[in-house]
């Protein structure tokens, strides 16, 4: 009842949000607060309607409310650079992939209306009718990188939104910390369920935290992302809050150890350095070529390209169990890229017809990794599409890093979002925060174009420099010499 109570609710929270706050500030607290806070365990299932739950409702009442509430007097208001032009993306290449997309989830229907059956076992065949709800749950999914592209492009608005992950970061690593000494229960006893398996959640002789995610490897690459956040901000800061970045970075990357999650506390080590190492130039260019080797991983997966065995060789000098677990995952990938490659262009499709399954019609398969889901749910086509939405704006901004006169915000933005998309090769972490971050990534990208086809110069973040002086002298500007 009280899952049902909070999920029903939120959209009066978005409403009053878009109501009273700037719309980059709004589009921001509704996703990334209903993705901290709401439950797993409610959802509406009506026919031929994608599923209405806490990833989906936010994006849906964001849209709604943006376009009654942000119009008018209060766009007249902002400055034109503030909140580009429409909700569908300008840049050509970012068109083809949003179509392929919805294209391709319409021929993932059409492709897969053959029942499949495996000794007992029988998986229902995709109908037509199945068309609606694959196509706008597609839809549902781009929202919150369509509302990020329009509202969170300027510099402004993504230094908005690195202090706004940072600072959920650390607001949610007291329930964290909490669940770490006294076990994952806030989930159990606020809502009343548990989001996953018990045994997971206890680890070194302690406990995993979850909070309200779906699992603790969710909160783990979440608390990664945080810290990168305030690392960059401590970076591109002077002075008093360049103090208080650094302690609230400490605090995060201490949360992150705690969350006792592996992968991400190696994703944080490596993202970290480069924020401390590198300056914007090279962070960028960084995440462009990272985003070019995740994009293409399947590819050398499926080639036998990726050292897999000398990956192994060393899990095991380091932790026999963790090996184990390691080898389970990619024996795992290789039947399921195996079944997927028999579907190449879209897939299996959904009901699960994307496992393995034996004569027997028991299920051996476990799905770990979110891009062989792609690849086995929406084909090759499905995860170009998916991914390619997704890291191509990182990629471009590597491109064209010389026009773009790119800001430390953009750059932390990067580093979250890496952070996310590596940690999608062993786990299925996409969320709409995934996608908010990759969306606001893709504004940047379209508003540095908009501004190189006016002529005028790139707009830059008042907050970052290298320099409490140039923020000073915007405040009190030198006298002009006295004349003689």
């Amino acid at each position: 009842m009280i899952s049902m109570v909070v999920v029903l609710f939120w959209p009066v929270v978005v409403f009053w949000l878009f109501a009273s706050r700037a719309p980059a500030t709004a589009v921001m607290a509704s996703i990334l607060g209903a993705y901290l806070l709401l439950p797993q365990n409610y959802a509406i299932d009506l026919p031929a309607v994608p599923t209405l739950n806490k990833d989906s409702i936010p994006g849906l009442a964001a849209a709604l409310a943006a376009a009654l509430l942000v119009k008018g007097p209060r766009l007249r208001g902002m400055a034109p650079d503030m909140v580009l032009p429409g909700l569908w993306p300008r840049s050509r290449i970012l068109r083809i992939l949003f179509i392929m997309m919805l294209a391709g989830a319409i021929a993932t229907v059409l492709t897969n209306g053959d029942v499949l059956r495996y000794g007992p076992q029988v998986l229902p065949a995709l109908r037509p009718y199945d068309a609606g709800s694959f196509l706008g749950g597609t839809l549902f999914t781009l929202l919150p990188f369509l509302l990020a592209r329009k509202y969170l492009a300027h510099p402004d608005a993504q230094r908005g939104l690195l202090v706004g992950l940072a600072v959920a970061g650390l607001a949610y690593s007291l329930p964290a910390l909490y669940e770490v000494r006294f076990s994952p229960q806030l989930s159990r006893n606020i809502y009343g369920y548990f989001p996953h398996d018990w045994v997971q959640h206890v680890r070194a002789g302690g406990f995993r935290p979850v909070v309200f995610l779906s699992h603790g490897l969710w909160l783990a690459i979440f608390f990664c992302a945080s810290f990168l956040a305030a690392l960059s901000l401590w970076r591109s800061a002077s002075g008093g809050p360049r103090t208080r970045w650094l302690l609230a970075s400490a605090w995060l990357f201490l949360t992150l150890v705690l969350a006792k999650g592996m992968g991400a506390l190696a994703i944080g080590l490596l993202l970290g350095g480069m924020i401390l190492l590198l300056p914007v130039r090279l962070q960028v260019i960084g995440t462009a070529v990272l985003a070019l080797v995740l994009l293409i991983y399947p590819m050398l997966r499926g080639a036998d390209l990726v050292p897999t065995e000398t990956v192994l060789a060393w899990a095991e000098r380091v932790d026999p169990g963790r090996a184990a677990s390691l080898r389970y995952r990619l024996d795992n990938e290789d039947i399921l890229l195996a079944k997927a490659n028999q579907r190449p262009a879209f897939g299996w499709g959904g009901w699960g017809r994307n496992r393995v399954l034996n004569e027997e019609g028991r299920d051996i398969s476990v799905t770990d990794g979110y891009w062989v889901m792609a690849i086995g749910t929406r084909g090759w086509i499905g995860y170009l599409a998916q991914f390619g939405l997704l890291l191509a704006p990182m990629i471009l901004m590597g491109l064209r890093w010389k026009t773009l006169a790119l800001t430390p915000a953009t750059a932390g933005l990067a580093m979250a979002l890496t952070a996310n998309m590596i940690d999608l090769i062993p786990n299925a972490t996409l969320t709409p925060v995934t996608w908010l971050l990759a969306g606001a990534l893709a504004g940047r990208l379209e508003l540095g174009r908009m501004a190189e086809t006016a002529g005028g110069p790139a707009p830059a973040d008042p907050h970052a420099g290298r320099n409490a002086y140039t923020r000073q002298t915007r405040r009190h500007p030198p006298r002009p010499a006295a004349a003689t």
